[in-house]
């Protein structure tokens, strides 16, 4: 068997893979795009319970999904709103004015537990697929529910970090093409 002569090639080790994320409001008109994305991690986990046949051999049954994401992002003043959250009566008010395209409006949202919904579009390049297909990109289009934000500022100083979190929601195509293009 001949070694693959393509494999781990430095032209390969080098790119970057082209990637966005947007979000939609809830009445599901209008989508915003995020900006400054740093790192996207996706983790798919299909869960399968363990038991034992009548044979004494280990069976494994569906026991559904537990998809999960991260991306991370550099914070800047712009990405949150000028308007404040009430309260009346120890609740949160509803029907605030918060500027739709700011993390405000999202933390705002899931305290309502009223979710937003985050889309993950990426096309990137591999390496060259086997004689005699030319589909040497995938392109990758993810639903998501972002519920978990953190954030935190390091002693060295720069820009903070926010790292936003949840579950994966569905995965519209994973697909092989022959262009990066979505």
């Amino acid at each position: 068997m001949a070694a693959p002569n393509n494999f781990n090639e430095q032209i390969y080790r080098n790119k970057a893979f082209e990637g966005f994320v947007q979000f939609q409001i809830p009445d599901g008109s209008v989508w915003y795009r995020l900006k400054e994305r740093q790192d996207m991690t996706l983790s798919f986990n299909y869960i399968r319970t363990g038991h034992y046949s009548d044979s004494g051999k280990k069976a494994l049954d569906p026991a559904g999904i537990g998809h999960n994401f991260s991306c991370t992002i550099k914070l800047t003043s712009d990405m949150f709103s000028n308007t404040a959250w009430t309260y009346t009566n120890g609740v949160l008010d509803s029907g605030i004015n918060i500027d739709k395209k700011t993390l405000s409006y999202w933390l705002y949202k899931n305290e309502l537990h009223e979710p937003i919904e985050m889309i993950f579009v990426t096309s990137f390049p591999t390496l060259a697929a086997p004689a005699p297909t030319t589909n040497d990109d995938v392109n990758i289009k993810i639903h998501m529910d972002p519920n978990n934000f953190s954030t935190g500022l390091g002693s060295s100083g720069g820009s903070a970090n926010l790292t936003i979190s949840g579950e994966v929601l569905s995965i519209t195509h994973a697909i092989r093409s022959d262009g990066t293009d979505q």
